[in-house]
C-alpha cells in the first residue's frame, strides 16, 4: 500500500514545460519568494524634512482590505526610507519640478542595479515609494485633505462602511504610447519636448506649463540614464564572466542598453528591452507596482521587429526565450509586499495585460506568427501570472487561432487567458465617442486599435487616461434605500466600540414604502434612489481627483500619453486627449434578481406584504424561511434566458448607465462612463450590506459584475450567455446597432466569468463543441469571457492541502490568482459556481 505525501496534489494541475535551463532557473528562482537573497521589495526614499510622505493612500481607497492600514503604511515608509541629497535651490523648484528630479534621481542614482544569472533582459529593480517633495505648507494642507477630520480618508471610510462600495482616483489602468518610444525613441520624445518649451511665451514659461514641460524634460532622460546604468554593470558582469557564451549575452545586452530606449530599436531584442525599461519605469514613478500598467496590441507593433529578427537569422526560440525573461520581469512587480502580503505578495491583484489578436479595419484578422508565439510562451510557463493575457476574438478569428485557444485551456486550470469580443466591444466603445462627444478621437477609422487595461477595461492606446477601476458602487445600496426611504435597513455600528450610529436619512426621501399600492411606486423610488447614490459616488470620487491634481505629478507617464505634451498638463492634471472615470456596477444580478423578488412576492403574487418583506430583511431572514425560499425558488432570474426577466436586468442597466454619463469631474474634465468589473468585491461587501429580497442573507457573496447570482442560472451556458448579451444590448434587428447591429451599453466592458466541467474538452468532439460555444458567444454573448475549467474536487482538496496546490491557478473575475493565496470565503464562492456541462 502507498501512501500520499502531504506536499504532493491529489490531482494533477498544469505544470510549466518546454523551458530551457535558463528560464527554468529564473522561474524557479522567482517562486522562492522571499527566501531570494534578492528582491523587489519597495524601497523607499525621502528628502529628509520631517513632515515628508511617500505613501500615497489615495491609490488603495479602492482596497478596502489596506484601509486598517494606511497609517502603519505611511509612518513605515516615513521612517524606513532613505534620504536623497538634494541640489542647492531644490525647495525654490515647482512641485512639478521637484518631483521629477527626485524620482529620477532615487531610480538612476540610488536604486541598485542588478542582472540576475542567465536573464537577458536588463531591469531588477523598480517598486519604490518616493517623497512627494512638499515643502512644510504643501504638506500641511496635502495633510489635512487626506487625513483630516473631515478629510478623504474619512470620507472613503463612511462610502464603504454604509454599504456603497468604494470610490478613489488610483493610478495604473492605462496603455502608454509604447509603440512610438521603439519606433523613435525617448531621444525623440525629448526633442518635441524642447519645441514645445520654446513655443510658449515668457510669461507661460515661468508659469505652470513651463513648470509642467520642464519637469518632463527631466523625466524623459530617466529611461536612458537608468538604461546607462545597466549597460555599466553589464560590462562589469562580462568581465569576471568565464562562460563564454554568457560574456557574449552580456556584452550583446551592454551594447543595446547603450542604444535603447534612448534611440530607435532596432531588432527584436531590442525591441523588447526598450519596452521594459521603459514600462518598469512607469510603476516607478507611479509608487504602484503595475495594477493596470498595460501593454496593449504588443503582438501587433512588436511583430515587425520579431519579423526582421527571424528574417535575419534568429532561431524561433531565442525569441520565445527572450518573451520569457520578459514574462518573468513582469512578475516581478508582486515582490513590492512580498513579506506583507498573502502568498508572499503574489495576490494577482495588479493585472500588466497584454492583449493578442484581433481585428483591424475592415473586420480584417491580425493574428501573426509572432501572436501564436507569445501564446506558446504562455502555455509553456502557466502557471505564472503576468502579464496577463487577454485574447481578442471575432466573426472572422480563424479555426487554428480557436483551436489553440481551446487546447489551451483545456489543459488549465482557471483560465490561461480572457477572452475579448470585438463585436460588442466595438459597439461600446463607439458609444462611448457617441456619449463624450469625442468621435475625431474613436471612430470607424480607429476603434480597432482599442485593447483592455487591467483585467478586461476597454480603453484606447496611448491617449487615454481613464479611471477604469476607480468607483466600484453596490447597486443593492438602492434597493436598501427604496425599502426604507433612504435609511440604512440596519444601522451601522462601529466594529471597535460597538457603538450604533443613529438613525438619519442618508437617500432621497422617497416615502413609506410599505404604503406603496403597486409596482410602479417601488420602481419609481428605486430610480429615485439609483441616481442618488450615483451620485454620491461621482462627488465622492470628484473629491480625490481634486487633491491629486493638486499634489501629484507623473510628468514621466505624461510623456507617453498624448494629449499632455501638447496641453502642457500633467496626465493627473486632464492633459490627455481622452480621459474618462467608469462607474463599475457591482451586485448587478443580486439588485436584478431583488427587485425581481419584490414585484414577484408582494405585486404580483401578492405572497406577502412589504411590511412583512422588510422585516424579513432585518431580521436577516431569521424565522422567515418558507418566505426566503419563496425568493430564492419561486422569484423569476436574470440569467435563464427569461425575456421577463432580463428585460427589467435591461431596464436597471439602462437605468445606472444612462445615470453615469450625466457626470464630469470639476478640475480634470473626466467623463463618467458605466462598466462591470467587481474584483472581489462581492465577497466582502456581502458583509456589510443587509439582506436582500432575493433570499440572500447578510454573510453571503453578492453576484459578481455581469454573472447571474450563484446557483440562478439553471438553464445552461448558452441561457446564461443569451441574458448576458441582451441585458448589455443585444442587436438592433435593422442592423442599426452601434457597431454592425451590435449594441452596448458597457464601453468599459463587462466581466462574465463561467465555470466548466473539464470532462467538456475530454476529447475532439467535446472541444468542437466548445469552439462551437465561443463563435456563439461572438454573436449572442458579451464583450468579454473567463472560464474556469476545473473541477470543484480539486478545489476542496486543495483547501485541504494548501502545500501540494500553491500554483493551481482559477479564474476569478478578469483575473486569475492562485487559488490557495485568496480568503477562504472566496475560495467557497468559487467552488459553489455552476459547472456547466455539454
Amino acid at each position: 500500500m502507498t501512501t500520499q505525501s502531504c506536499n504532493s496534489p491529489r490531482y494533477s494541475i498544469k505544470e510549466p514545460r518546454n523551458l530551457s535551463p535558463r528560464i527554468k532557473w529564473l522561474r524557479d528562482y522567482y517562486f522562492q519568494g522571499n527566501n531570494r537573497r534578492w528582491n523587489n521589495e519597495f524601497t523607499g526614499f525621502t528628502t529628509g524634512t520631517p513632515w515628508d510622505i511617500q505613501y500615497q493612500e489615495g491609490n488603495y481607497y479602492i482596497v478596502p482590505e489596506t484601509y486598517t492600514f494606511f497609517p502603519t503604511f505611511t509612518g513605515a515608509f516615513q521612517q524606513a526610507s532613505f534620504k536623497v541629497d538634494l541640489p542647492e535651490g531644490f525647495w525654490e523648484w515647482s512641485l512639478p519640478e521637484r518631483q521629477a528630479w527626485f524620482v529620477r534621481e532615487a531610480m538612476v542614482y540610488y536604486l541598485p542595479h542588478e542582472v540576475l544569472p542567465g536573464d537577458l533582459i536588463a531591469g531588477g529593480r523598480f517598486n519604490i515609494q518616493t517623497s512627494k517633495c512638499f515643502t512644510q505648507q504643501e504638506a500641511k494642507e496635502y495633510s489635512k485633505a487626506v487625513y483630516g477630520k473631515k478629510g478623504a480618508r474619512a470620507a472613503e471610510l463612511w462610502f464603504h462602511n454604509h454599504g456603497y462600495g468604494n470610490a478613489g482616483v488610483t493610478s495604473g489602468h492605462l496603455i502608454p504610447d509604447y509603440p512610438r518610444i521603439l519606433r523613435e525613441g525617448w531621444k525623440s520624445v525629448h526633442e518635441e519636448l524642447n519645441r514645445r518649451l520654446l513655443s510658449i511665451s515668457q510669461r507661460e514659461y515661468a508659469g505652470k506649463k513651463g513648470q509642467q514641460l520642464k519637469a518632463m524634460l527631466v523625466a524623459a532622460t530617466m529611461a536612458r540614464d537608468v538604461a546607462f546604468e545597466y549597460s555599466n554593470v553589464c560590462t562589469q558582469l562580462a568581465e569576471k564572466e568565464t562562460d563564454s557564451t554568457r560574456k557574449g549575452e552580456l556584452l550583446k545586452m551592454a551594447e543595446i542598453l547603450r542604444r535603447v530606449p534612448w534611440e530607435p530599436a532596432q531588432n527584436f531584442w531590442e525591441a523588447l528591452q526598450s519596452l521594459w525599461i521603459t514600462h518598469m519605469l512607469v510603476m516607478s514613478e507611479e509608487n504602484y507596482p503595475g495594477p493596470g500598467v498595460s501593454f496593449g496590441r504588443a503582438d501587433q507593433y512588436l511583430y515587425p521587429f520579431w519579423k526582421k529578427s527571424i528574417e535575419e537569422g534568429m532561431q524561433r526560440e531565442t525569441g520565445k526565450d527572450l518573451l520569457k525573461c520578459f514574462s518573468i520581469h513582469c512578475n516581478f512587480a508582486y515582490d513590492a509586499m512580498i513579506r506583507t502580503g498573502g502568498n508572499q505578495g503574489i495576490t494577482a491583484g495588479f493585472g500588466q495585460l497584454i492583449t493578442l489578436s484581433g481585428m483591424g479595419k475592415g473586420g480584417v484578422d491580425l493574428s501573426n506568427d509572432l501572436t501564436y508565439a507569445m501564446l506558446e510562451v504562455i502555455d509553456d510557463m502557466s502557471p505564472l501570472l503576468e502579464p496577463k493575457p487577454n485574447v481578442r476574438l471575432h466573426r472572422h478569428s480563424p479555426d487554428i487561432l480557436l483551436d489553440k485557444v481551446v487546447d489551451m485551456i483545456a489543459s488549465s486550470q482557471g483560465s490561461p487567458f480572457l477572452l475579448n469580443f470585438d463585436e460588442r466591444s466595438i459597439a461600446g466603445m463607439l458609444r462611448e465617442a457617441k456619449m463624450a462627444g469625442v468621435e475625431k478621437l474613436i471612430n470607424a477609422d480607429n476603434v480597432f486599435d482599442y485593447a483592455p487595461v487591467g483585467c478586461l477595461e476597454n480603453t484606447m492606446c496611448g491617449n487615454d487616461r481613464s479611471g477604469t477601476v476607480d468607483i466600484n458602487l453596490n447597486l443593492l445600496k438602492a434597493v436598501e434605500h427604496a425599502l426604507t426611504g433612504g435609511y440604512d435597513l440596519v444601522p451601522w455600528t462601529d466594529p471597535m466600540t460597538g457603538k450604533q450610529e443613529p438613525a438619519r436619512r442618508m437617500g432621497a426621501d422617497t416615502g413609506d414604502a410599505t404604503k406603496f399600492a403597486t409596482w410602479a411606486e417601488f420602481w419609481n423610488a428605486y430610480v429615485t434612489q439609483t441616481r442618488g447614490i450615483i451620485k454620491r459616488a461621482a462627488d465622492l470620487y470628484d473629491w480625490t481627483d481634486r487633491i491629486r491634481a493638486k499634489y501629484i505629478r507623473t510628468p514621466y507617464l505624461s510623456c507617453m500619453v498624448r494629449g499632455c505634451i501638447d496641453k502642457a498638463l500633467d496626465i493627473n492634471e486632464g492633459g490627455p486627449e481622452l480621459s474618462f472615470v467608469t462607474v463599475e456596477a457591482v451586485t448587478y444580478a443580486t439588485t436584478v434578481d431583488s427587485l425581481l423578488a419584490v414585484k414577484h412576492l408582494v405585486f404580483d403574487k401578492k405572497e406577502c406584504t412589504l411590511q412583512e418583506l422588510i422585516q424579513a430583511l432585518k431580521d436577516n431572514w431569521k424565522g422567515h424561511e418558507v418566505l426566503q425560499a419563496r425568493a430564492l425558488n419561486k422569484a423569476p432570474k436574470y440569467g435563464r434566458d427569461d425575456d421577463q426577466a432580463d428585460d427589467l436586468g435591461k431596464k436597471v442597466m439602462d437605468l445606472w448607465a444612462g445615470e453615469s454619463w450625466k457626470y464630469r469631474t470639476s478640475v480634470t474634465g473626466k467623463q463618467y462612463r458605466p462598466g462591470m468589473l467587481s474584483w472581489n468585491y462581492w465577497v466582502g461587501d456581502g458583509y456589510i450590506l443587509p439582506a436582500s429580497p432575493n433570499g440572500r442573507p447578510k454573510g453571503q457573496f453578492l453576484s459578481n459584475a455581469i454573472c447571474p447570482c450563484a446557483g440562478a442560472d439553471i438553464n445552461g451556458p448558452t441561457a446564461n450567455v443569451n441574458s448576458v448579451g441582451k441585458v448589455m444590448g443585444g442587436k438592433d434587428p435593422a442592423g442599426k446597432g452601434d457597431w454592425e447591429g451590435y449594441l452596448s451599453v458597457l464601453p468599459n466592458g463587462a466581466s462574465h466569468t463561467m465555470t466548466f466541467s473539464p470532462s467538456l474538452l475530454r476529447d475532439p468532439e467535446h472541444k468542437s463543441k466548445f469552439t462551437a460555444f465561443l463563435r456563439s458567444y461572438t454573436e449572442n454573448g458579451g464583450s468579454a469571457l473567463q472560464v474556469n475549467m476545473i473541477d470543484a474536487d480539486i478545489l476542496r482538496d486543495a483547501q485541504k492541502n494548501p502545500d501540494a496546490y500553491r500554483h493551481l491557478l482559477v479564474r476569478v473575475t478578469g483575473y486569475n490568482a492562485y487559488f490557495t493565496s485568496i480568503g477562504r470565503e472566496l475560495q467557497n464562492e468559487i467552488i459553489a459556481r455552476e459547472s456547466h456541462r455539454m
